[in-house]
């Protein structure tokens, strides 16, 4: 496993492999960015019952992130698919750790964040 540093703003513009996400079809691939928007949007009004992938597990990441109880890395995967580098695991940890950047939290504050290439 190579890891490499991974800078938020890096993060934020990555696209994702997510087809749906909090019960919505996404016609195209989103980034980690445009998902943490629909998570605000949508967090509040999806039922936990309704929530199969349990997207909002992003809520529970935000809270142990910024809370310091995340002891390890962030590690997010990509792959490249037609020329296309794609996060393909470890989205909803980086939906989170954007969450936390954009509230105001120091990476310095937060774990490692690390891509796996």
């Amino acid at each position: 496993m190579a890891l490499q540093s991974l800078s938020a703003s890096e993060l934020a513009d990555t696209r994702t492999v997510l087809g749906s996400f909090l019960g919505e079809r996404v016609a195209d691939r989103k980034t980690v960015s445009e998902l943490l928007a629909m998570y605000r949007e949508r967090c509040s009004t999806v039922a936990a019952a309704h929530d199969a992938a349990d997207d909002l597990r992003v809520g529970r990441f935000i809270d142990d992130m910024a809370g310091a109880e995340w002891r390890s890395n962030v590690v997010i995967r990509v792959g490249v698919f037609d020329r296309d580098v794609l996060v393909v695991d470890g989205i909803h940890r980086g939906i989170a750790y954007l969450a936390c950047v954009e509230s105001g939290i120091s990476p310095e504050r937060l774990p490692a964040l690390h891509v796996d290439c």
